[in-house]
């Protein structure tokens, strides 16, 4: 097992955290009380809990809490010889091994997490305050519980007091690890300066070593963290690894849900996620377009186009076989397709139109009457040549009369 960690001051005047490790156990304590007291507290928790379990042996639950409650029976003692001590505490986390399972414990908001980047998950404990309670139950997104104004109130402490129960632990047990899973043990100067999401994209990143990662997060702790911040890092080997069972004491988060938890810490606060790939936001894009053609009834315009498309298709078809049709026709009998030149008078001209029709018709009348008469030439023959010629002229006058009409 790898094994990496750090302590740092950060913008406080001392560092209260304590951390520590062994064959048994990985500890990190946040000390509290101020004036070096939270220093002495989490100090003697970490010093003492070390001593206990120096040695990998067989134990459970119940051993870790009784052993957790004699440490802070001995804490109360000082109160003896230095009463000014009362109230100084200390959060505890701790990683026990056993020759077969491990166990995972903690007192206060100090975290321990457990990345599985093959699994695409994470477990993580819950801090033991008001804000913890509500970030486990979804009232509020875990990004917002890092920057909650109560975040520094918690309910659960090793504290030195002449009165009051011990506090006890939550204690679940890993009977799974896997070769890469990573295991951070850390203060909450570390939350100051990382979000899950952040620490997800982190221990999951596989172009950087194990090393590089560590270096990464103690870097932006001493840049973004006002609080002292302490971490322990542990990556599980092959030799490491071990199966007893399927890890049902631990409640999973996968990596998806952590990026929904930031990405509606963002929604809620008006911010946009500046991080999203392009082709995240193409294939949105792609689906809002199609969603937004559907509602606006784009879809269907171009339907109705297509129709009106093929219909224009089809009439120019029908009029391509028809014309030739009708120009045959027309071959065949001309006179039935001379259109007539008067449908029916314009206004004002009602009487001269009957008497234009009227001449011609007479012009016509007289034109048959004198041919049909011929019957040898002679001087009748003239005369009725002569009337014919004058019934043209008048039939070719009525007819520019009419065509002026």
């Amino acid at each position: 097992m790898k094994i990496q960690q750090f302590s740092q001051q950060g913008k406080r005047s001392n560092n209260e955290d304590s951390l520590g490790t062994n064959e048994c156990l990985l500890t990190v304590c946040d000390g509290m009380g101020g004036h070096n007291y939270g220093e002495r507290a989490s100090a003697f928790v970490k010093d003492a809990m070390l001593k206990a379990f120096a040695e990998v042996h067989p134990m459970g639950k119940m051993e870790i809490q009784q052993q957790l409650n004699m440490v802070q029976s001995d804490l109360n003692h000082l109160l003896e010889t230095e009463p000014e001590l009362e109230r100084m505490g200390t959060t505890f986390t701790g990683i026990f091994r056993t020759p077969d399972v491990w166990y995972a414990a903690h007192i206060g908001d100090s975290r321990i997490y457990l990345f599985r980047p093959s699994e695409q998950k994470l477990w993580h404990t819950w801090d033991h305050s008001l804000v913890g309670e509500l970030m486990r139950t979804h009232e509020i997104t875990i990004e917002a519980g890092r920057f909650h104004p109560m975040s520094n109130r918690i309910s659960k402490a090793i504290i030195a007091q002449k009165e009051g129960k011990p506090s006890s632990a939550s204690i679940v047990k890993i009977d799974e690890l896997k070769a890469g899973d990573v295991l951070l043990l850390c203060s909450d100067g570390v939350i100051e300066a990382w979000s899950d999401r952040e620490l997800v994209q982190l221990f999951s990143d596989s172009n950087l070593s194990f090393e590089q990662k560590c270096k990464r997060l103690a870097k932006q702790c001493n840049d973004n963290s006002k609080d002292n911040n302490t971490a322990i890092i542990a990556m599980i080997e092959e030799e490491d690894a071990f199966s007893y069972g399927t890890n049902e004491e631990l409640e999973w988060t996968t990596f998806d849900e952590v990026e929904d938890d930031y990405r509606q810490y963002l929604k809620d606060n008006g911010e946009e996620d500046e991080s999203s790939g392009d082709d995240e936001e193409e294939e949105e894009n792609e689906t809002d377009g199609y969603a937004d053609e559907m509602e606006s009834g784009e879809p269907r315009r171009r339907h109705w186009g297509i129709v009106i498309g093929v219909l224009v298709v089809a009439a120019l078809l029908l009029l391509g076989l028809w014309l030739p049709h009708k120009n045959k026709a027309d071959k065949a009998n001309p006179k039935a397709n001379t259109p007539e030149k008067v449908e029916r008078p314009r206004a004002g001209n009602q009487a001269t139109a009957p008497k234009i029709v009227k001449q011609a018709a007479d012009a016509n009348a007289s034109e048959k009457t004198d041919t049909t008469n011929v019957k040898k030439p002679g001087v009748d023959s003239v005369a009725k040549v002569d009337t014919a010629k004058k019934a043209e002229a008048s039939n070719a006058t009525s007819k520019e009369e009419l065509k002026n009409w």
